[in-house]
Formats: C-alpha cells, structure tokens, sequence
C-alpha cells in the first residue's frame, strides 16, 4: 500500500477534532520528547534515560504523538537478545490553532504564512503574523 504524503502543515480550528492533538501538546513530557527528538533520533529508553521518567510512562506518550503524526518511527533495529528497538523522530510539523470561524478563506492563511515566512524566516517573534491576521479578520 502506498504510504500518503506527510503533511507539514496542520491548521486546525478550535473544535472537538483538535481537543486531542491540544491535550498532547499540553502534557509537558510530550514537549520535552518533542525538543529532544528534534534535536536527534533516539529510541524509547533512550529518551526515557535522558528525560528521567518511566518507560511506560514515556511510551504513552510516545503512543500519543505517534497516532497526532507529531512524531513517527525513522527506524527498526534489534537488540543483542532479538527484542524490537524503534528509533523516533519528529515530523517538523507546523501547528496552527484557529478559532472557531467556519467559513475561513485557507488561501488567504497560506498566503500570510508565505508573507510571514518570506519576510522574515528566522523571525521566531508571531507578533506580525498575528497582526496580520487580525488586519485580515482571521
């Protein structure tokens, strides 16, 4: 079976679909794993070892990540003693919530993403973004 392409932008409106990908990116250890993947592959004990937390604990949220698309498996290896070892990865998703408008014009969000992005790439401040879309009534 084909795999589908992987998305790289996920808009989002405030609604009960988001609820859940919200709730993740709450949990504090879904961020951390999310910092530390993106900084390097790693397999579960890994990033439990490095994180100081459990390893089912760390596997719930794993699980959590992986069923959102945040993050997904880059590779399986095996142990010395035959036991499945996967290594995680980020996806280098981008996430925007928007409120709860039903008729949003999408290409105008793109556009002032590609206005944004073009303007100022290593711009981490949102301010203008913001403002442009509060100019534009998103």
């Amino acid at each position: 079976m084909p795999e589908k392409p992987e998305e790289k932008l996920l808009i989002l409106q405030l609604s009960e679909d988001s609820r859940k990908i919200s709730r993740i990116l709450s949990n504090e250890i879904s961020i951390r794993i999310l910092k530390l993947l993106d900084r390097k592959s790693m397999s579960a004990s890994d990033i439990a070892d490095e994180l100081g937390v459990r390893l089912n604990t760390l596997k719930y949220n794993l699980d959590s990540l992986l069923e959102v698309e945040l993050i997904r498996v880059r590779q399986v290896k095996w142990s010395r003693k035959g036991r499945e070892i996967k290594v995680y990865e980020t996806v280098g998703k981008t996430i925007i919530l928007l409120s709860g408008k039903k008729n949003l014009d999408m290409s105008l969000i793109l556009t002032l993403l590609r206005h944004y992005n073009l303007k100022s790439p290593e711009k981490k401040d949102t301010s203008e973004i913001s403002g442009l879309c509060c100019e534009h009534g998103i």
